[in-house]
């Protein structure tokens, strides 16, 4: 019997699943060492008075950090800052405790106006699947927190009948032309569970070329499904709320078969997550008044509501029954055991499963 191991908020669960019932379990790729992400960045001229934008409080984010702040520490002719969301500002701000001299938190609406008075601005950010862009990286992550008229453009024109990860398309297109303008840098990290596996440092010209790296690096043809058990990865950050976890969860349904089960796997210690889920589970959200007026997460709910009639949608996580089934339509799971007993019940005790540990950095297709 293989033992797997998935993320589940700040620790792994284990997965005992006879290798039978196994359909495919995605290994991870080979990844850069250290002295090669050390060179990497030396070789990059920063400016003498140049800010760090992290998009993502994942480790392997942190670890460019680090290594960037001993490389500025060694030319002490040099100054750097680093800015960030609020939402992640102090996961990074506790990690690196007093390490960094120049360390604030922007008004998310007024990033472009704050950036302004720097030399030269680089983001830093990890990039994934996303259902609705296709994919989520330094583009992506700034039309989102930082341009409410283009969100609500995108949100409006948009088809939420099926989710489209690893795709080029318009609402990507529209983010990347949005950047273009900006003239801004970012370090784009492909990573996996044990590492890095990709870096680059590119402009707004093209973050179009770090997409194709991380599609023509993370693609996995696995046919059609009749259950799937999807962690939502390894880093914490994922994991804290629901309204940050269920892209993973839509990533994975182009290889479900019709009337198929696909179970998520996440702890969401957070809560819900600010924004369109908490206001609809609370009964303060009309879902036909905000087509036209995006808010946070608000693809979630257009997601469930064409989703839950062509599958089987659960989840195992640490929120309340009525959230997750009364309010949402999830079917719940106390477990993870729970789960594989309930699709063996159902597909049959020679059944395959696929186990998909990270749907982040992962684009399956049939």
């Amino acid at each position: 019997m293989p033992e797997i191991w998935l993320g589940y908020g700040t620790t792994n669960v284990v997965l005992d699943i006879k290798q039978e019932n196994l359909n495919q379990i995605l290994q991870s790729p080979k990844i850069l060492s250290d002295e090669y992400l050390n060179d990497f960045l030396a070789n990059i001229k920063f400016s003498k008075n140049t800010l760090f934008v992290p998009l993502s409080s994942s480790k392997f984010v942190l670890k460019i950090i680090s290594i960037i702040i001993e490389l500025f520490n060694s030319k002490p002719q040099f100054e750097f800052s680093i800015g960030t969301y609020p939402e992640i500002f102090s996961l990074i701000k506790n990690f690196f405790s007093n390490s960094i001299k120049h360390f604030f938190q922007f008004d998310p609406l007024d990033l472009i106006n704050q950036i302004k008075q720097y030399d030269q601005v680089v983001f830093i950010s990890r990039l994934s699947y996303d259902p609705v862009f296709g994919f989520s990286g330094t583009p992506t992550i700034l039309i989102r927190n930082s341009s409410n008229n283009l969100m609500h453009q995108i949100f409006s024109s948009f088809d939420f009948e099926f989710p489209k990860p690893g795709t080029i398309n318009e609402p990507l297109k529209i983010a990347m032309e949005w950047c273009n303008k900006l003239d801004i840098y970012s370090i784009d990290l492909i990573s996996c569970a044990s590492g890095i596996i990709n870096i680059n440092y590119t402009n707004a010209d093209s973050f179009k070329e770090s997409f194709s790296t991380l599609n023509s690096r993370s693609t996995y043809n696995v046919g059609e499904n009749k259950s799937i058990i999807v962690s939502s990865g390894y880093e914490y950050e994922n994991h804290m709320t629901l309204t940050n976890s269920l892209n993973f969860l839509w990533n994975v349904l182009p290889v479900l078969k019709k009337n198929g089960s696909a179970v998520l796997l996440s702890e969401n210690n957070k809560g819900i997550g600010e924004g369109a889920l908490k206001m609809f589970i609370e009964g303060r959200l009309d879902k036909n008044k905000i087509k036209k007026n995006y808010i946070n997460g608000a693809e979630h709910l257009f997601f469930l509501d064409f989703l839950k009639n062509h599958y089987n949608l659960g989840i195992v996580s640490s929120l309340p029954f009525y959230y997750t089934h009364k309010k949402l339509g999830f079917v719940t799971f106390n477990n993870i055991k729970e789960v594989l007993v309930t699709f063996m019940s159902t597909y049959g005790k020679n059944s395959k499963i696929l186990v998909c540990p990270e749907p982040d950095v992962t684009l399956l297709q049939k």
